[in-house]
């Protein structure tokens, strides 16, 4: 059983790629680089801007943009974040001005994924600040922000701004943009477990009535996906989106479906091997 485990771990791995960053096809606007930039707050330490804050806190702006035409899909900031001993909930901000006066937030709240809130202390990781247009017109001026409610020191590294290509927007898709990634990762890593644990009770010939219906049920699912995924297409769903289902589903169908016939051949071969010692005995 060691080829479907690589084929689970080769595609679970695709399956995370299918995430909203990776299907951007165009390359930053704009980008912040702090060594030539120099921030509004903080101080450049090895290219990144750090924030030290007391246990009062405090907004702390990071740049603002005067930004070219961004089309009417969307945008996001994004960039890497690194911070240490973060009292309470700190987050990452972005506010949109747009010409006719009007002023919209993003920020970094979530529970988890790219748009997750800044608390306790974390290595370096990516971050996500989007903004959906919905076909409306794009600002003429963006503010990146850090605010702290409490102590705590935080490094803001190099920043992106990139324009979300048409179909990108996550306006009426079945999955918001950031929760694809997260969805994937989930996806991929169940799949994989479970393939694990297949692989072990088929090399033991071990659990032939769970490994056989269970294998079944997966290349269904698979089969039921893929065809999710060709909707999804139809639908005008963004492309993270129908990856997600059509990956997902070429590693049930795939790496179980196929599997299917050797599998039962393997179990077959055990059981007549058993009869045969049992005939001997």
């Amino acid at each position: 059983m060691k080829g479907p485990l690589v084929v689970v771990a080769i595609l679970a791995v695709a399956i995370r790629l299918a995430s909203p960053a990776d299907a951007l096809a165009d390359g930053p606007v704009v980008t912040i680089d702090w060594t030539v930039t120099p921030p509004a707050s903080g101080t450049v330490v090895d290219g990144a801007v750090r924030v030290t804050a007391g246990s009062a806190g405090g907004l702390f702006p990071l740049a603002a943009l005067e930004v070219p035409d961004l089309g009417t899909t969307g945008y996001e900031i994004r960039g890497q974040v690194r911070y240490t001993d973060v009292e309470s909930t700190a987050y990452l901000e972005m506010w949109s001005a747009f010409p006719d006066g009007s002023r919209y937030f993003s920020r970094t709240l979530a529970t988890e994924g790219p748009m997750m809130a800044l608390s306790g202390s974390s290595d370096w990781r990516g971050f996500e600040l989007p903004f959906d247009l919905n076909g409306g017109s794009p600002p003429n001026r963006l503010e990146i922000n850090l605010v702290l409610p409490g102590a705590g020191t935080v490094d803001v590294g190099r920043l992106e701004l990139v324009a979300l290509p048409a179909g990108e927007s996550s306006d009426g898709a079945w999955l918001p943009g950031p929760s694809v990634g997260i969805v994937g990762g989930i996806a991929g890593g169940a799949i994989g477990m479970f393939g694990a644990l297949i692989g072990v009770l088929v090399s033991r010939r071990r659990g032939r009535a769970f490994v056989v219906p269970a294998m079944t049920v997966a290349a269904i699912t698979g089969v039921t996906l893929i065809l999710a995924g060709g909707v999804a297409l139809v639908a005008g769903q963004p492309s993270s989106v129908v990856y997600l289902f059509a990956l997902t589903g070429a590693i049930l169908a795939l790496a179980f479906g196929l599997q299917g016939p050797r599998v039962r051949r393997l179990y077959a071969d055990a059981e007549l091997r058993r009869m045969r010692a049992f005939d001997h005995g």
